[in-house]
């Protein structure tokens, strides 16, 4: 009965005299019990205990799992592990990684490459210990690659590509080795730095294709410059086209004379936005048309074939110019002077007068200068009394198209270079256009534009407007004053170009050029009929010795030839040119003979070879055409004859023996042998009589003997025929 805890519990608490504090009953009754099994489960335990502790082989088990000796230790596996789990501890975390990137931070710089050696691997290390910063690293490349150090910058740069971006750095070397003309390893550089996660930005395609274009004479330039702008097309491409990378390939199809890749471009350029054509774009355009119309000729084509392909072109770029107006006068683009001097040039290769006279309409539209002639075809024309295009090389269904000239009186052409002017009602409305503004390039295509016209008083009048300081002042260069002078060559005006040569040349510090005088010259040949012809012609001569080092040969020959055809001449001409001419022929002969190169800035006649030899043995025979005119004429009494038959004479065996020293090379290979020869030869009489004899005999003893050095050189009686002819 008293088996059960609730009975006995039931029965303790009848008998408690404290039943009236329940909890505290069931706190000691609970106490008491709970004390009992845990000495009970703490005896149970300790005998488990004490029967564990027999001696089994888990104790030496769990005593090496606790011990350095463990198997597993020791074994590979566990080796391999605890490899992989250090160098997983040595690698930095991608957060950090990227941290580096903007920190600069370099010493993370991937593996040693094996195409570097360790030592130079080692100091690109200790160089990018001081560069953690991109623009330091780029200042450094640029000054490095100034030393040409391409292949120590290059390590240096690929070494910093693991911690940085160093795009500007990979630019300045992808721009040396274009610049060193090394196009295929600038190529390498720039898939390289693709590559490296360096990915090129603008400026990189702006090198590239620059670099290409001043190399466009190097086998593949162009395919490689087009592979690398369409690929700046592509949809993965981060970078987008601009007008600079569309101009930098126009030039490299220009420069290659390849206009269908050059249209294939053009073609592809929007009507707006960052990509639409710049003054840049339309003036390559139009001496790329221009060029290719000069030197990309066909061969064997004759007069009617050139100028039906020139008239192409000329169509082709009088569309361009269409465009351009456009722009310009929907304010999207600026005339620049260069963009209206290649339109210029372009008119002025054409076959037609009406090319050559747009020229002035084009100055009048773009630059607001009025024209000072009027045009072709009009009537003010006519009425000016203007010359007659006479055209020679021109052909005949070309020559005639001024509308009172042809034929059929068509219509006329040049409509695309009329003056513009504002659009609006009234003359309220202001003018926005902005007009370029002329320099030197302007000044030379107005003269030779005047000169194909024949308007030599309008070339005038358009010298003095823009030289003028109170206008334009534009200073005329070496280009401006040669077609000024051929404009006078044309109009016939010696005494003008004499003048030009003393006030524009002498007068401003201006050298003048052998061509300058050439053209002075044949202003006066061409004006021979003038009876001050020849004066002026002295008076170029005379400028010609007093700036020029040298004598110029061809201005000599075209003096010596006015004088031979100069109807008035008279002896006093003769002979006064002949004293003009004395300094002019020393120096020639010095040319001739023993002239050298000038050094150290020393005047000295420099020695004339090949084709300019040529010239100056020429203008030594027109002068000695000057002497025998003289000599055989009545022109001057027989007594004063005399000093200039020895002269004629000096003069005519110079140029025998310069004729016969240029023409016999065969000579001058015996003169090397008889030099050799002599200097083998004993000293003493054996074998001296025969050799002496016969080259005394041939008459060439002395050039024998002047071939030789001064001091193995033998008195000329040395030799028995010698002795007896004393």
């Amino acid at each position: 009965m008293l088996n059960c805890r609730i009975c006995l519990w039931r029965c303790i608490r009848a008998l408690d005299t404290s039943a009236s504090q329940p909890h505290r009953l069931r706190h000691d009754v609970a106490s008491t019990l709970f004390r009992d099994q845990r000495r009970s489960l703490r005896t149970t335990t300790n005998a488990i205990r004490k029967v564990d502790a027999r001696p089994t082989n888990l104790a030496k088990v769990e005593e090496l799992s606790r011990s350095e000796d463990e198997p597993w230790k020791k074994s590979p596996q566990a080796l391999s592990q605890k490899k992989k789990e250090r160098a997983a501890l040595r690698q930095k975390p991608a957060h950090d990684r990227a941290h580096n990137e903007v920190t600069g931070d370099l010493m993370w710089l991937g593996k040693r490459d094996p195409r570097v050696s360790a030592k130079d691997w080692n100091r690109r290390k200790r160089e990018l210990q001081y560069l953690k910063d991109p623009l330091e690293l780029a200042t450094f490349v640029r000054k490095e690659l100034g030393k040409d150090k391409s292949t120590e910058m290059l390590q240096l740069v690929r070494m910093a590509s693991h911690s940085m971006q160093c795009i500007v750095s990979w630019n300045h070397i992808i721009d040396h080795l274009l610049a060193k003309e090394r196009v295929s390893d600038a190529l390498k550089v720039y898939n390289e730095m693709k590559k490296r996660a360096q990915f090129p930005d603008s400026y990189t395609y702006t090198i590239l294709l620059r670099g290409l274009s001043i190399n466009a004479h190097k086998s593949g330039a162009l395919s490689k410059a087009l592979a690398v702008y369409h690929s700046m097309s592509a949809p993965n491409s981060r970078v987008e086209p601009t007008i600079i990378h569309t101009n930098a390939v126009l030039r490299v199809c220009a420069r290659a004379l390849d206009m269908d890749a050059l249209w294939g471009v053009a073609a592809k350029i929007p009507d707006s936005g960052p990509a639409a054509a710049n003054p840049t774009t339309f003036t390559t355009i139009l001496n790329a048309i221009r060029q290719s119309l000069l030197v990309d000729a066909p061969k064997g084509e004759n007069e009617e074939e050139v100028a039906a392909r020139r008239e192409r072109g000329i169509v082709e770029g009088r569309r361009v110019w269409e465009d351009v107006i456009g722009k310009w006068r929907n304010a999207d683009m600026v005339v620049e002077e260069e963009l209206v001097c290649a339109m210029g040039r372009l008119l002025l290769i054409g076959s037609r007068p009406r090319d050559w006279d747009d020229v002035l309409s084009l100055v009048e539209q773009t630059m607001d200068i009025p024209r000072l002639v009027p045009r072709l075809g009009t009537a003010e024309r006519q009425n000016a009394g203007l010359p007659r295009l006479r055209a020679e090389n021109t052909p005949e269904e070309y020559r005639f198209d001024d509308a009172h000239l042809s034929p059929n009186k068509g219509s006329m052409r040049g409509q695309e270079f009329l003056a513009l002017t504002p659009q609006g009602i009234g003359s309220a409305v202001s003018n926005p256009l902005t007009y370029a503004t002329p320099s030197n390039n302007t000044l030379s295509m107005i003269q030779e534009a005047c000169q194909k016209i024949v308007a030599n008083k309008a070339a005038e009048e358009y010298w003095n407007l823009l030289t003028d300081p109170t206008t334009y002042g534009v200073v005329p260069d070496i280009n401006n004053l040669h077609m000024r002078l051929r404009v006078l060559r044309q109009n016939r005006a010696s005494a003008n170009a004499a003048e030009l040569l003393k006030r524009d040349f002498v007068g401003k510090g201006i050298e003048p050029k052998p061509g300058t005088f050439r053209i002075a010259m044949s202003t006066c040949v061409r004006d021979k009929n003038n009876h001050n012809s020849l004066k002026h012609a002295s008076r170029i001569l005379h400028l010609m010795m007093m700036t020029l080092p040298d004598a110029d040969p061809k201005t000599a020959t075209m003096y010596a030839e006015l004088t031979l055809t100069f109807p008035l001449a008279k002896g006093e001409d003769l002979v006064d040119a002949l004293t003009f001419l004395q300094p002019v022929i020393k120096n020639i002969r010095l040319q001739l003979s023993v002239g050298g190169e000038r050094k150290y800035g020393k005047v000295g006649a420099v020695y004339l070879t090949g084709a300019e030899r040529q010239d100056a043995i020429a203008a030594l025979r027109k002068i000695c055409g000057i002497y025998d005119k003289l000599i055989n004429s009545n022109l001057i009494a027989e007594e004063q004859k005399a000093p200039f038959k020895a002269e004629k004479a000096r003069l005519s065996a110079f140029i025998n023996r310069m004729m016969f020293k240029d023409g016999n090379r065969k000579w001058e290979l015996a003169k090397e042998a008889l030099g050799a020869e002599a200097d083998a030869a004993p000293e003493e009489g054996e074998g001296k009589k025969e050799g002496g004899e016969e080259s005394n005999r041939k008459g060439g003893g002395w050039r024998a003997r002047n071939a030789l050095p001064v001091e193995k050189r033998r008195p000329w009686f040395s030799s028995r025929s010698a002795s007896e002819a004393v």
